[in-house]
């Protein structure tokens, strides 16, 4: 139940918003009396997890909530290893690359390389649901049936007019990562915009991560596509070699 750890549970809630959010808000979320989170607040608030406005009206996650990300990241060798690695293949096909992480039903972002051209936001620490995202489908082709059974079972959310959501075209494009060692998603999370990722494979290691690189379908022409497939595979398998070191 939320009352069990209401700081962890407010940390959690601001850091998925993707807005603001009101002491109203927060307490419906969680189902929390005000008292309780008014009190949490104003602790994260002291300690730089949170930050309020001027007025103490609207709250969001603070600069403090960084740091344990920072020291997880510092920590994890995955992602020491993969900086170099990404930045070759970012030079290589002059397109933002991403090392992502299996976390339940989501994937999350732990490393990214940015092109000269890509004026998105900032993806380190984003989630997305796996089952829609290629980087997740690449990890989840190599686990366990029941476990993607159990994913799909769920309930698969439409978050574009061309996500997939029927179950036997989701199984089949898990098939197709398999075979071809790629997995490809277009525009099923972000209208206009493709991704295409492959999964760190470490003999004798469960499957949890993936490279991908996303890019606008405006300019993913199949000669594009092939060259970024090639790549993301490439890096893919540059990492599990250097895990192996």
């Amino acid at each position: 139940m939320a009352q069990d750890s209401p700081t962890l549970d407010l940390i959690e809630r601001l850091a998925a918003a993707t807005d603001r959010m009101t002491v109203d808000a927060l307490c419906r979320h969680l189902g929390l009396p005000e008292p309780i989170v008014r009190r949490r607040l104003a602790q994260l608030v002291e300690r730089g997890w949170v930050e309020a406005d001027a007025d103490g009206v609207t709250y969001t996650i603070g600069v403090g909530a960084l740091r344990p990300m920072s020291a997880f990241l510092s920590a994890d060798r995955t992602a020491r290893l993969a900086g170099p690695i990404l930045g070759r293949l970012s030079d290589q096909i002059d397109e933002s690359v991403r090392l992502v992480r299996l976390d339940g039903t989501d994937i999350v972002c732990l490393a990214a390389r940015e092109s000269a051209h890509d004026t998105g936001s900032p993806v380190v620490g984003r989630r997305f649901p796996a089952i829609s995202a290629a980087s997740g489908r690449a990890i989840l082709a190599r686990r366990d049936h029941a476990e993607v059974e159990a994913i799909i079972a769920a309930g698969v959310a439409a978050h574009t007019a061309d996500s997939v959501v029927d179950r036997a075209e989701l199984y089949a494009a898990l098939a197709d990562c398999r075979e071809h060692g790629v997995a490809y998603e277009r525009g099923e999370l972000v209208p206009g915009v493709g991704c295409i990722a492959a999964a760190v494979r470490v003999d004798g290691l469960l499957v949890t991560d993936a490279i991908s690189c996303g890019v606008p379908l405006a300019r993913l022409t199949h000669d594009h596509a092939d060259d970024i497939a090639a790549g993301v595979r490439r890096a893919a398998d540059d990492l599990a070699a250097a895990l192996l070191a």
